[in-house]
């Protein structure tokens, strides 16, 4: 409905979908939706940790907010860098069918090779500043937060 700019509604449009595309349509790019929603709270959780790990070990930063910042800013990027190629690939299977060429790709894994191979490795990141934009701030501000709420508990730190 987003890429129609509008032009119908939400009813008018599962319809149109439903009657054009079959039932399956409303279910396209869960595949690729879900493998980047795991790989997103894997990332995000495994890098914060890790690098609140080595912070500690090899700087003067102790547990507090400058070392949750710079520890969830890091785990935003690589976040990012590991999600953009999976957002590229669930957008362009969702959108597809919306193409006049209709079915180009078959799932998410012949979706990233085809882009491989026409575009370069670089397309599997279009639109990775905007993502950024989003995640960044996201992860940095969720973990912040997470960590003050459990020292305001009376838990520790993560």
């Amino acid at each position: 409905m987003s890429s129609d700019m509008g032009k119908s509604g939400p009813i008018s449009e599962l319809q149109r979908t439903v009657s054009e595309e079959g039932i399956k349509a409303l279910w396209k790019g869960v595949g690729p939706a879900m493998a980047r929603a795991a790989a997103l709270t894997a990332s995000q959780l495994a890098t914060y940790d890790e690098t609140k790990q080595i912070l500690v070990k090899w700087t003067s930063l102790r547990e507090g907010f400058h070392l949750h910042l710079i520890s969830s800013t890091v785990a935003g990027i690589l976040s990012t860098l590991i999600t953009a190629p999976v957002d590229m690939v669930k957008t362009r299977l969702m959108l597809q069918r919306q193409s006049k060429g209709g079915i180009i790709y078959k799932n998410g894994f012949n979706c990233a090779y085809q882009v491989l191979l026409t575009e370069g490795p670089k397309a599997l990141y279009k639109g990775g500043f905007a993502i950024f934009a989003r995640l960044g701030p996201q992860t940095t501000i969720t973990f912040i937060l997470c960590e003050e709420l459990r020292k305001h508990a009376g838990l520790e730190a993560i």
